[in-house]
């Protein structure tokens, strides 16, 4: 426990309110919940307690501050924490579980570094590709630990120092990287999806997709072109792939049971979540358009699960076993992160910040995201994804009518940036694990993550600016 952050929670919680309280047109309200998310802020940045420790004091804080009805307290302040996007990670995750389970990374895996041959830097960008394409359908820690066993396997087949801080950074960065790309990807996306619902606001996961994709290709190939040709070159270095692999790919042209399966329910799945809200809008005028609205994301997530525990019959996929490996505090996380904002608005909080915004109407909205993807990027290279989001959307999101931007323009911008803390080891789980590996000094992540934080910078503004109002208006 840090014992100097642990009390400077509370105590600048206090001051806040005391400050807060003092001006004339302040709700105390608006004041106490003001208090409680900067407790929260400061811890989930510095981490004096467990994370999912700190997503429990809107339970614990809100029902005593007069928010809510009496009677009504407890049950009002902890309904988020039973949020559909809580459902929709369960679910996620559950997927990613069967591809585990059942070895479908690691065939592709072969089958990419079939594609890439021995030639050195076409390997780091096999396993980047293939790393980012699962971290697209599974959390970005459990992928980073899936291909690190790959990548050292490859690394022992040579002592080339810059082959080595390649492949593992570039794993690291490919899992946050892809993550970005799907609803599914990452908790902060999960958790985004469930705060614009809440709101009455909703980005399909086709939509996001069309938004968030091309940046992951533009921040993918930027990260393999900066640490393989400009970083640490690697001239006519060639790999020599373990000989026990190409055994193993000649084994794998026959699929198992279990991983037809899983293939496809993840295309059912997959396919389902793509095309739910086409579909439904060529349904719009018919009686079918009623009956499948409820199917959501999270609905087919939960599906999706519940057919990974039953199929093939006999021997399933997944047993509970296999669940209980579930993050299940991720799961608090997202509650936590949810009441709070519910606070927010019922306070009236969030028309607090936005009036405290208002000065800043008349700055172009290209300078403002530029701005806010800069503050949050700096912001998630000492905290978690999960926690920069949680508690950077809610007051953007307050923000948002007084800088005259278009609210979900503003916090897909936020989501995306939260997922780029590249400089530090300590910044994302996927960072920590390569880094653990002590392969490459500290000095060799914080240049290479430096680089790729100013072409998030670069990218993240123009790209939801510009293409996520085409995409919304269709």
């Amino acid at each position: 426990m840090n014992k100097i952050t642990f009390p400077l929670g509370p105590l600048l919680a206090i001051a806040a309110y005391w400050l807060l309280i003092r001006i004339d047109s302040f709700p105390p309200l608006a004041a106490t919940v003001a208090a409680l998310s900067l407790w929260m802020a400061v811890w989930w940045m510095t981490e004096p307690v467990p994370l999912e420790l700190t997503a429990l004091l809107p339970m614990i804080v809100l029902p005593l501050t007069g928010l809510y009805p009496a009677k009504s307290a407890m049950m009002d302040a902890c309904a988020p924490y039973a949020n559909e996007s809580v459902y929709f990670f369960l679910g996620g995750f559950g997927l990613g579980l069967a591809i585990e389970k059942t070895m479908l990374h690691r065939i592709g895996a072969l089958f990419l570094l079939r594609w890439a041959g021995s030639n050195a830097s076409r390997v780091v960008a096999a396993f980047m590709l293939c790393t980012a394409m699962l971290s697209m359908w599974i959390n970005n820690t459990a992928t980073t630990m899936l291909m690190l066993p790959l990548a050292l396997s490859v690394i022992a087949t040579t002592n080339h120092p810059n082959f080595a801080k390649s492949i593992l950074i570039g794993v690291a960065y490919a899992a946050s990287i892809g993550g970005m790309g799907t609803l599914v990807g990452t908790a902060p996306n999960i958790y985004f999806s469930g705060f614009l619902r809440e709101r009455g606001m909703e980005i399909g996961f086709w939509n996001w997709m069309l938004v968030a994709m091309p940046i992951v290709a533009v921040l993918l190939v930027g990260c393999w072109v900066w640490m393989v040709l400009i970083l640490w070159p690697m001239k006519n270095l060639s790999i020599t792939v373990p000989s026990e692999w190409a055994e193993e790919w000649k084994s794998t042209h026959r699929l198992t049971w279990q991983q037809r399966t899983t293939l496809i329910i993840f295309a059912v799945a997959a396919g389902s979540w793509i095309l739910r809200t086409p579909i439904l809008d060529l349904l719009e005028n018919t009686s079918w358009h009623a009956r499948l609205s409820p199917a959501n994301d999270a609905w087919i997530a939960m599906c999706a699960l519940a057919l990974l525990l039953v199929f093939p019959l006999g021997k399933p996929v997944l047993v509970w076993k296999d669940v209980d490996r579930i993050p299940w505090g991720v799961l608090l996380l997202f509650g936590g992160g949810l009441s709070l904002s519910n606070a927010i608005s019922k306070s009236k909080l969030d028309e607090q910040i936005g009036i405290a915004a208002a000065g800043l109407q008349g700055v172009p909205i290209w300078l403002l995201l530029t701005a806010v993807v800069l503050l949050v990027v700096a912001i998630s290279e000492m905290a978690s994804n999960v926690a920069t989001a949680t508690t950077m959307i809610p007051i953007l999101m307050g923000a948002a009518s007084a800088m005259k931007i278009d609210p979900i323009v503003l916090l897909s911008a936020t989501v995306l940036a939260s997922s780029c803390g590249f400089m530090m080891p300590v910044a994302t789980p996927p960072n920590t694990l390569v880094f653990a590996q002590k392969k490459f000094p500290v000095k060799d992540m914080l240049i290479a993550g430096f680089g790729l934080n100013i072409l998030a910078i670069l990218v993240i503004p123009p790209a939801v600016m510009w293409i996520l109002p085409k995409v919304l208006s269709k």
